[in-house]
């Protein structure tokens, strides 16, 4: 049976169980994202651009707020 999963509370409850560890593994995942930050002219995303295309520059950004919304930090998945 799967448990819903929306507080530290509700994770807590599952401990050591297969669900419990996918979602700290998902946890885990959501602290680093992609960003797109090439440098794109105002009107680049309208239809009336006419200028040439803009490759997307990924970089990878830390993000901690959904490990912080489940009460964690990032020295809980060193």
């Amino acid at each position: 049976m799967k448990h819903t999963i929306n507080t530290r509370a509700d994770l807590d409850s599952i401990a050591g169980t297969k669900q419990h560890d996918e979602f700290m593994g998902l946890l885990k995942g959501s602290m680093t994202r992609k960003e797109d930050v090439a440098d794109y002219p105002d009107n680049y995303h309208e239809p009336d651009y006419d200028g040439p295309a803009i490759e997307p520059v990924w970089v990878d950004v830390e993000d901690l707020s959904l490990i912080h919304r489940f009460g964690f930090t990032k020295a809980d998945f060193e």
